[in-house]
């Protein structure tokens, strides 16, 4: 059980869990630990609950926290770190992947973009030609508006 509890407890201080999560945790890892120690008591003991079997539960813990822990912790910490790292290389990559997409896509589609750019400046450049025309030209036959 200690062990588990070092990573439980390993895990609880890397995701920064605050007071009340923490709470939350705790209370869910006594109760899992509890239902554990009471199975394994049913099945040796047959349920016999004596004070060796509290106090050899206690003294074992106490021995793991005291000599193990420290070891355990450390390691869990490395697993920690290194899985962390494949994480963000591996989110790195994908990044790195869909970017070179991305780049490619917009290579490919400069080609079709400058055209539709090229032609639409020249229709609107048509248009603006025939629309000064024919402004010119009602401006004329405003100006030569018969007498009365």
């Amino acid at each position: 059980m200690g062990f588990y509890f070092d990573f439980y407890r390993t895990v609880r201080w890397y995701i920064g869990l605050n007071r009340v999560l923490t709470f939350i945790g705790d209370l869910a890892f006594s109760f899992i630990a509890l239902l554990l120690i009471y199975y394994f008591a049913q099945k040796a003991n047959y349920l016999e609950l004596r004070f060796y079997l509290f106090g050899g539960t206690l003294l074992g813990l106490l021995i793991y926290l005291r000599f193990f822990s420290p070891a355990s912790k450390k390691l869990f910490r490395k697993i920690l770190k290194l899985l962390t790292g494949y994480k963000n290389l591996v989110v790195g990559l994908i990044a790195i992947f869909f970017k070179g997409i991305a780049r490619i896509l917009t290579l490919l589609m400069s080609i079709p973009y400058g055209l539709l750019c090229w032609f639409s400046l020249l229709i609107f450049r048509m248009g603006e030609a025939l629309g000064k025309e024919s402004v010119t030209k009602v401006k004329a036959r405003i100006t030569k508006i018969p007498r009365q």
